[in-house]
């Protein structure tokens, strides 16, 4: 049976919206869990969503909600899947979430699957691969007078996206993650030192070291309104500084990179992004 975890973030219309007509398309049984993540005091989702299980809880952060939403699930139905979701999305057909259900057994080594993820500019969003502390915030804007556009994309693969097909990748996006319950557990389950933000490279790494792996499947889509809640709640810089801040503990953490490393690092980010 498929467990399926939403994190709620002062969003109770977008929730019942999504619930209401994006989940009843789905056509395998499950079991839906509604994490209301620092909801108001005035929020009614319970009454709102019946044949769901609504948990209220304090605001920890994404990873936090989802950990405690799979873990309702196993300790009530013990599913052998859990989707975790964003409610900021469309499915593009009615079969996504069976077919990535299909799929994620079909391998023994994955660990977590993910559709196709599309941006309201049509662009992809997911699977991506690794990039290094220093690519992704210090060289990606330095080298930028001196690359051209193309040279730049084949650089830093900011094309991967685009050009990725169907079989195994680093990272999957996690507004729309299927992963296997007993590997999800056994990995530790989602790095509740985060926030917000870098908790997929972290899955990923944590899965990797049981020996499991993420795999991309493109024959479904899903259409991500990426941020809508985050972005009305968060000033720009703020979710800025917020995602550094995870990246830097999954690059300590998870990939070994010194902190005198990562603290020059953080110096010379903060500096490009006044000057840009």
């Amino acid at each position: 049976m498929l467990g399926i975890v939403i994190v709620s973030f002062r969003s109770d219309d977008r929730t019942v919206a999504f619930v209401r007509e994006e989940l009843s398309r789905i056509r395998i049984p499950y079991r839906l869990v509604v994490v209301d993540n620092g909801g108001s005091q005035d929020s009614n989702l319970k009454e709102r969503l019946p044949d769901a299980t609504v948990l209220r809880a304090e605001n920890k952060g994404y990873a936090a909600g989802c950990n405690l939403g799979a873990r309702w699930l196993r300790e009530h139905v013990d599913p052998d899947a859990i989707l975790f979701s964003n409610n900021d999305l469309r499915f593009h057909s009615d079969d996504v979430v069976d077919t990535l259900y299909k799929e994620l057994f079909r391998h023994d080594d994955v660990g977590a699957i993910g559709p196709c993820i599309v941006g309201k500019d049509g662009r992809r969003q997911s699977p991506e691969p690794y990039q290094g502390l220093w690519n992704r915030y210090v060289w990606m804007y330095l080298l930028t007078p001196f690359l051209s556009l193309e040279r730049k994309v084949e650089k830093f693969r900011l094309d991967y996206s685009e050009k990725a097909s169907e079989g195994y990748h680093y990272k999957l996006m996690g507004s729309f993650l299927m992963v296997r319950a007993d590997a999800f557990f056994e990995a530790g389950c989602f790095d509740e030192n985060t926030f917000l933000y870098a908790e997929e490279p972290i899955l990923s790494e944590r899965l990797s070291a049981i020996g499991k792996r993420c795999w991309f499947c493109p024959s479904v889509t899903i259409i991500h309104e990426h941020g809508a809640v985050i972005g009305s709640s968060y000033k720009r810089k703020e979710m800025d500084r917020m995602q550094f801040r995870s990246m830097a503990y999954y690059y300590r953490c998870y990939r070994k990179y010194p902190a005198w490393e990562i603290s020059l690092v953080s110096m010379l980010y903060r500096l490009i992004q006044t000057v840009r």
